[in-house]
């Protein structure tokens, strides 16, 4: 019995290992700049990225380069630590080049920084599925993992791998291919952006795919 509880214990171990060492990859080796340079900042030796926003911008984002037809898209997140309505920290799958009107989308959205979590589906442009989250930690005090995953027939949100949302659906739901977004920025439907204690940073690391590229 010994043999075989530290043989387990040897592989949740290496598990672990294996799943750290795979979330910690620079972000250059999926990812790109999409907006707001002057408030976009690399760190950790390309392995973190810090988005900002303060009143004289309007946040700041990034891309995947590449577009998937499903997957497993995560990320590390910590949120800003200072209170305030209005700004979004975001992490989120979207289709892109089509006319404005006429999207699918898959999001995690943080509405203001008192941690209130908000996922939601968009298809053909079409929203109302939101669902909001209550979390059991403060996600500004420390990284916390997100992940989207991605398949023919549902959607999973999972919170530190916890799924903590399914979204289920018939095949080819969501047809055109979606490629990965994180972004802050802000909006008033989010709430009144205190500006007094600006400005306010979003830290993204672990960045993580597991997709199927779209041909």
């Amino acid at each position: 019995m010994g043999i075989v509880r530290e043989s387990l214990i040897l592989m949740t171990f290496v598990a672990v290992v294996a799943i750290t060492i795979s979330d910690a990859v620079p972000f250059d080796t999926y990812y790109q700049p999409l907006w707001g340079p002057d408030h976009f900042t690399v760190t950790g030796q390309g392995k973190e990225v810090q988005l900002l926003i303060d009143s004289s911008s309007g946040g700041s984002g990034f891309k995947s380069k590449q577009e998937y037809c499903s997957g497993i898209f995560r990320m590390q997140i910590k949120i800003s630590y200072k209170l305030t309505g209005g700004v979004i920290t975001s992490f989120y799958l979207i289709s892109g080049g089509e006319a404005i009107g006429n999207h699918d989308e898959i999001d995690f959205e943080f509405l203001g920084t008192n941690g209130t979590l908000q996922t939601n589906v968009f298809v053909n442009d079409e929203g109302h599925r939101e669902e909001l989250i209550k979390l059991w930690f403060d996600p500004s005090q420390d990284f916390h993992t997100y992940e989207l995953n991605w398949n023919a027939k549902q959607i999973l949100f999972k919170v530190d791998e916890t799924t903590v949302r399914t979204f289920n659906y018939p095949g080819s739901y969501i047809p055109r291919p979606l490629h990965v977004e994180a972004a802050i920025w802000n909006v008033s439907w989010a709430g009144t952006v205190d500006w007094s204690k600006a400005p306010f940073t979003s830290y993204y690391r672990g960045f993580y795919i597991d997709g199927t590229p779209c041909k």
